[in-house]
């Protein structure tokens, strides 16, 4: 399967208004985007990524060579004006996107195409957190 969440991360991070609105990482090396979870000593806000579910394009001959993976893209601050701004500026960058992207300089893929589905906003009353989850479905053309 794709690397999804480094497919993401890579669009994202490369993106000015993500990387003012998020900031860099505990350790400076990063901007703060995280597959499943986000560290515990990090800082909000922040950005998770987190695959839901892939579906594989199969054929009379073969594997799947384009999958389309529905992902959610959670965008976690203190207030919910700033997460709102985090999520416009992932909407902005990931909706109706379509290139090739090299994750870790070692790995290419071909994005064939991003598309928003659907979003929810809500609190976190327990952690006093607001987050804004977007889906997004995303066809990536893979070697079987």
């Amino acid at each position: 399967m794709a690397n999804i969440s480094g497919i993401l991360y890579t669009i994202l991070a490369a993106d000015v208004t993500v990387q003012s609105l998020v900031g860099l990482d505990a350790e400076g090396d990063g901007y703060k985007i995280y597959p499943l979870t986000i560290p515990q000593q990090e800082k909000l806000p922040a950005v998770r990524i987190t695959t839901i579910a892939v579906e594989p394009s199969d054929t009379k001959t073969g594997a799947s060579t384009l999958d389309a993976i529905r992902v959610q893209v959670d965008s976690y601050a203190k207030t919910m004006y700033a997460a709102q701004q985090i999520d416009e500026a992932v909407r902005k960058r990931l909706d109706r996107y379509r290139n090739s992207v090299s994750v870790s300089g070692d790995t290419t893929y071909f994005v064939d195409g991003i598309r928003f589905e659907n979003r929810n906003e809500t609190m976190e009353t327990e952690k006093d957190i607001f987050r804004i989850s977007t889906d997004y479905q995303v066809r990536i053309h893979r070697t079987p």
